[in-house]
């Protein structure tokens, strides 16, 4: 798999054809797990979360054409961050005026209007996390489940290799060079979605040029 992808299958710009079903299906199953987190942290109850998170979803499918990485200067997760923080503010000032539960000054709204670069930071932490995730789902299959094992219980939970080798009953170098291997795809296909994901407006007239 290529680390710097043709632009034209990138999932940022196969996202602008609303009919490309597997494209929206990998972008919410990369992000509204993502999305779902963020809001959460902000002291919003499971079910408003998941309303939140499909605003936020919605939005993005109204919006997606429109996003303009030169003119915003940001990457697409600068600009789902933004609209994912600018509905939850929405939401939580809602819920003040209809039903007068939270405080003016309450800091559930304070905080996430005035975040800093904490917020933001975050943000980008938990992506990177969900993305990990989301690698190793789709990769797990294309191992064999005992060099899957010998890369998760090594390099995940940390389970020193001699011990790993001896639990599956392999050699310690079958357990390096399964780990090497599964590690290096992982990093390509992460990397893959990290170009993708700060796509720039140049990129995007090559791919609708081409």
């Amino acid at each position: 798999m290529d680390s710097n992808p043709d632009t034209r299958n990138s999932l940022i710009v196969r996202m602008h054809d609303r009919d490309d079903n597997e494209a929206w299906a990998e972008f919410v199953q990369i992000y509204q797990p993502l999305v779902e987190r963020f809001i959460q942290k902000h002291r919003l109850q499971y079910a408003d979360a998941a309303e939140v998170t499909q605003e936020v979803l919605s939005r993005v499918a109204r919006s997606i054409e429109s996003w303009d990485p030169d003119h915003d200067k940001s990457s697409f997760r600068g600009w789902l961050y933004r609209i994912t923080r600018n509905l939850t503010i929405d939401f939580l000032r809602r819920k003040q005026n209809e039903q007068h539960r939270i405080p003016i000054a309450d800091p559930a709204v304070s905080q996430i209007a005035d975040p800093g670069k904490v917020d933001s930071m975050e943000f980008q932490a938990e992506y990177e996390r969900q993305l990990f995730q989301w690698a190793a789902e789709r990769l797990k299959s294309s191992f064999k489940p005992v060099n899957w094992q010998a890369f998760w219980l090594s390099t995940i939970e940390g389970v020193p290799v001699e011990q790993v080798a001896e639990q599956l009953e392999i050699h310690c170098g079958a357990v390096y060079v399964a780990r090497s291997r599964i590690m290096a795809r992982m990093s390509k296909l992460i990397q893959q979605r990290l170009n993708e994901t700060n796509l720039s407006l140049c990129e995007k007239d090559q791919g609708s040029n081409d």
